[in-house]
């Protein structure tokens, strides 16, 4: 984040470094996907909790990033105000052939 150059991806405002705000990963390629803007955004804590598209945003990111589990079986989560936690994998992943 640079100051002064990032803006938030809902207000347009200038996300300052000292600022609560919410960065995404780099989470969808298909640019003709409705939330690819926010994909690889920032956004400001106080505009994304109050934003209308929200909890649909949260269940496209949680639904995206759960196919991407590491080796230790861990994936992102997105929280109800835009965190990025990980969670581990109910079931392990496969390690050598199939059985």
């Amino acid at each position: 984040m640079t100051a002064g150059r990032d803006v938030c991806a809902l207000c347009g405002e200038a996300v300052r470094p000292d600022d609560d705000a919410v960065v995404t990963p780099d989470f969808l390629a298909d640019d003709s996907d409705p939330f690819w803007r926010f994909s690889d955004a920032i956004m400001h804590r106080p505009c994304f909790v109050v934003w209308d598209r929200r909890k649909t945003f949260i269940a496209r990111f949680n639904e995206v990033a759960r196919r991407f589990v590491l080796e230790d079986g861990r994936y992102q989560h997105m929280t109800g105000d835009g965190g990025i936690v990980h969670r581990r994998s109910p079931s392990p992943p496969r390690t050598g052939p199939p059985a």
